[in-house]
């Protein structure tokens, strides 16, 4: 097999922690236009209990670049950014028992 020179680890895990923080920051921008303040957008996600919910929709992102790596063949960034997508689905799954 032959094995992609750029196809490196560290820049998977990076991309898996920044991307669904740029996924929930877009969001944040779609959805603040009904709401008077940031942190009005933020009591309605408490008092109505959908954090949760949330975070899953900002995972997406990962998800759609794993499947992006893993069809160019770069399988150690396809295998760190799916690593730190499960990191956040744990966190999504303590906030949804909790």
């Amino acid at each position: 097999m032959v094995t992609n020179k750029k196809d490196s680890a560290p820049l998977g895990v990076m991309a898996g922690l920044i991307l669904p923080l740029v996924g929930l920051t877009i969001f944040s921008l779609i959805v603040i236009n009904k709401f008077d303040s940031y942190m009005e957008m933020i009591d309605h996600f408490q008092f109505y209990d959908v954090w949760y919910k949330v975070l899953s929709l900002s995972l997406m992102p990962g998800a759609g670049l794993f499947f992006l790596w893993s069809k160019a063949g770069k399988l150690n960034q396809a295998r760190s950014v799916l690593l730190m997508t499960l990191f956040y689905g744990v966190i999504v799954v303590m906030l949804y028992l909790s």
